[in-house]
């Protein structure tokens, strides 16, 4: 058994406990309480004090693609969504297997480093499987599926089927799939994809509501996307304009019938949000990849003051300084009016039922995974907990996920 103490634990937003321990036995937690009701526990194999830290539930990203890790600062700014896709195509077009397998692996150290426990990517490449079910972290890999021609949709899907079931899961890894956008993935995709997920209960994400050309691309056929298509060889003939919004466009798909996970939603309405509300989706806000872009104002605060389900995601590093979550909280906190422990919510307890694994994760509770991470405070500080938490100076030292030590810094 491993006792975890720092001078705060925060087992969940409404929670704090000042000298809190976490008992820890196997992949669980055991107890929490002080470290005065905790040091008494029998068979205790270490205890390991965090010091000035406090001790939260692990961080969870609900939307990253980590194999552009090694992207970093090699992407231009740009508002212009297009562009911004076509130096991703280019900077990658000599890449090899190597290059794909080390951008995930600097993936995933990045994201365990800083305090994220639950990982959601998008894997665009059999690599992501392979090199995700061999690390520490708990991850959803949502297979992406691309093709606009309507005339595939059902050769996609067997093709996907068959990839997917060579895919063995276990307790920290989860497959779902995720059709990309209603600019790359036709209607018939859509469809049969919504039949194939809701029959197997699998998980189901898809960008959606990005800019205001995948907008007018959906409403009107114009705008940069049918020219950008063109240049990729990947606008057929036969496809149609829908002649609607892309919440509209997905509800008429059935997708939004299986609660996905609806990444971005920047450029949503009143009317679309009630229905993204009634189809009981979450969503992923990624805020200082929006910042990137150069987006108008996310209508975060509308999104949760409907009641709908909002996690934290960072994208991915062509389009992000850090993968830290915890970064993304104190980005958000200059910005905008949210408060600390929402804040807190979005990045665990929102985000463990955007990936359907709020029973296990998300909080510290007696019986859930022991997925913790440890937040080093600043020195000298005289607001609460949670300012400290998302002051510029905090920073993670230390990750467990299912009991397993994964990082562990000095903290001072």
């Amino acid at each position: 058994m491993i006792i975890l103490k720092a001078k705060y634990l925060i087992t969940n937003p409404e929670h704090c406990i000042e000298n809190g321990a976490v008992a820890v036995n196997g992949t669980k937690i055991y107890r929490i309480g002080t470290f005065e009701e905790i040091k008494a526990l029998a068979n205790v194999d270490k205890f390991i004090d965090l010091g000035n830290a406090v001790i939260l539930p692990g961080l969870i990203n609900i939307h990253t693609h980590l194999d552009l890790t090694n992207l970093h600062n090699r992407i231009k700014p740009t508002t212009n969504f297009t562009h911004w896709v076509f130096q991703i195509v280019g900077a990658r077009i000599r890449w090899k297997e190597e290059d794909y397998v080390s951008s995930i692996e600097k993936g995933i150290n990045l994201c365990v480093e800083s305090g994220t426990t639950t990982v959601a990517d998008i894997a665009n490449t059999a690599y992501s499987f392979s090199v995700l079910k061999k690390s520490p972290l708990r991850k959803v890999v949502y297979k992406e599926v691309i093709d606009l021609n309507p005339d595939h949709a059902q050769d996609v899907l067997k093709k996907t089927q068959s990839e997917l079931s060579t895919i063995i899961t276990d307790d920290l890894l989860s497959i779902g799939l995720s059709p990309h956008a209603p600019y790359s993935v036709s209607r018939e995709l859509y469809q049969a994809i919504a039949q194939f997920t809701a029959e197997r209960d699998t998980p189901v994400c898809t960008h959606i509501a990005e800019t205001q050309d995948e907008i007018e691309f959906l409403t009107k056929g114009t705008g940069s996307f049918p020219a950008f298509l063109r240049q990729l060889r990947a606008m057929p003939d036969n496809w149609q304009t829908p002649g609607l919004t892309p919440i509209q466009y997905l509800n008429e798909t059935g997708i939004l019938r299986n609660h996905p996970l609806l990444i971005h939603c920047n450029y949503v309405t009143d009317e679309e949000i009630s229905v993204i509300k009634f189809s009981g989706a979450s969503v992923a806000f990624c805020p200082r990849s929006h910042h990137f872009f150069g987006h108008a104002n996310h209508p975060v605060q509308k999104l949760l003051d409907a009641g709908i389900n909002v996690g934290l995601g960072t994208d991915s590093l062509a389009s992000n300084e850090t993968l830290s979550i915890l970064d993304e909280m104190k980005f958000l906190s200059l910005r905008h009016s949210i408060s600390p422990k929402t804040l807190l919510t979005m990045a665990t307890i929102n985000g463990a039922k955007a990936l359907g694994l709020e029973s296990k994760v998300g909080q510290i509770k007696e019986g859930f995974e022991a997925d913790l991470c440890g937040v080093q405070l600043p020195d000298v500080y005289g607001g609460n907990i949670y300012s400290q938490l998302l002051d510029t100076a905090s920073k993670n030292i230390f990750t467990m996920v299912a009991g397993n030590i994964c990082y562990h810094a000095q903290s001072g």
